[in-house]
């Protein structure tokens, strides 16, 4: 059987630390870019992948465990919890480059802003670099506004085939959109319908893990050391954006699987060496910190923007000044009042599974 997947405060173990491995994966992507070596390594393209199959894995499981529980999705709250989680980092975001492009500090036309505050930066693409990660948190946000529904009307096992077919089409989705678009379209790499398997394979591991533990092999898999070879095959996968039919095609449905695989060892062998450095304190805190890290990297880790603020230390310096103030002073602040309003306007019969919280994906 499956070990048991939260820790006693019902934070599921490995997660945050594992949200740490992809924003870093991001900022050395992005850092890449700022010193002239391109997309060497396409880090940032892993890191996102890391991301949405742990929001697929982490919302899933939050909404089945109240499905079973109360028999529905109380939508309310859930979409209350998410506003209340997401919105505040974003739109303090969103609105310092605002003011910053209204002062002539920043080339953002208004356009662009509005895309971003509508979630819609992963079908139009946004005018510079400084919204040009937003398209993930869009795919993120679509999918929170799918899943609840999706679940409810469908129904568990009718929704586990309807994932299982997702991540079998998304594939041929993609090549085809590819053939038909061109490569320059925004959506055909970051489109929520070109990532739709990478959130599916992480809400199938959720609906199946509790099974896949009662295997033999799937258990003596996950405790051997040939688990070991799914990080150079997620590598290998990862490089190969220069053959996009392949990359499209076979690449990122591979590569999510492999994700899905390092998860759930990773939650499952939370004890080993490698468990306890995922859940050390500082991977813990910086996972924890990791959508405003995310947010605000983007700045700082300008390639069109060779001057102080994007050279070496001042960068990092600048991520983890603006990073601490929306974490503390935004996220944590917002986070607060959602516990207060949340008790005050939600009976107890009605409450959802409350944390761990789902991190909005990086890019």
């Amino acid at each position: 059987m499956a070990e048991a997947l939260s820790k006693p405060d019902n934070r599921i173990p490995s997660l945050d630390g594992l949200r740490t491995v992809s924003i870093a994966l991001v900022l050395i992507g992005h850092a890449f870019h700022v010193y002239g070596l391109g997309t060497t390594g396409n880090f940032g393209n892993l890191g996102v992948r890391v991301f949405f199959v742990i929001s697929g894995f982490l919302i899933t499981g939050l909404l089945v465990r109240e499905i079973e529980r109360t028999s529905t999705v109380n939508l309310l709250k859930f979409y209350f919890r998410r506003t209340l989680r997401i919105f505040p980092p974003y739109y303090f975001y969103l609105g310092v480059i605002g003011i910053a492009a209204a002062l002539g500090l920043a080339a953002v036309p208004l356009a662009s802003l509005v895309y971003s505050s509508a979630y819609l930066t992963d079908y139009v693409a946004p005018t510079g670099w400084l919204l040009g990660h937003t398209w993930s948190l869009a795919v993120e946000e679509q999918f929170y506004l799918i899943l609840p529904g999706f679940l409810m009307l469908l129904g568990i096992r009718r929704a586990k085939a309807l994932l299982i077919a997702i991540v079998m089409l998304a594939p041929i989705v993609r090549v085809l959109d590819f053939w038909m678009s061109g490569p320059d379209q925004i959506w055909v790499l970051k489109g929520f319908h070109a990532n739709a398997d990478a959130l599916a394979i992480g809400c199938l591991l959720s609906l199946f893990r509790d099974r896949l533990h009662r295997l033999p092999a799937y258990r003596r898999f996950l405790g051997s050391r040939i688990v070991f070879l799914l990080l150079p095959v997620i590598l290998l996968a990862n490089l190969q954006g220069d053959h996009p039919l392949v990359f499209l095609g076979a690449s990122l449905t591979l590569m999510n699987i492999a994700v899905a695989l390092c998860i759930d060892w990773s939650v499952t062998n939370h004890s080993t060496v490698t468990g306890r450095f995922l859940n050390s304190p500082v991977m813990v805190r910086l996972g924890v910190m990791s959508y405003s890290i995310y947010l605000w990297q983007q700045p700082f880790l300008n390639p069109h923007d060779p001057g102080l603020l994007t050279s070496f230390p001042l960068n990092l310096i600048g991520i983890a000044v603006m990073s601490s103030v929306s974490y503390y002073f935004v996220e944590k602040y917002s986070l607060a009042w959602r516990q207060k309003l949340e008790a005050r306007w939600f009976r107890p019969r009605n409450q959802g599974s409350g944390e761990p919280e789902p991190s909005p994906a990086t890019a």
